[in-house]
């Protein structure tokens, strides 16, 4: 069985707000799993989306 992370885990995980996690579920940007009241987002759907980089940004965002 896969394992399913809580919104705060995945929030750690990507080091981003908790507005922007529930941005990125609200719109279907990363899978998600809702049970009863609780959302679940599954691992590898978080690990898709890191490595899909769906934000948009050019991977040289950061200027030396």
């Amino acid at each position: 069985m896969e394992q399913m992370l809580t919104m705060q885990e995945a929030k750690d995980l990507l080091r981003v707000s908790y507005r922007t996690i529930h941005r990125l579920v609200s719109n279907n940007t990363i899978p998600s799993v809702k049970v009863g009241r609780v959302i679940r987002i599954p691992q590898s759907g978080l690990k898709k989306f890191i490595l899909n980089d769906t934000s948009g940004g050019s991977g040289n965002d950061y200027q030396q």
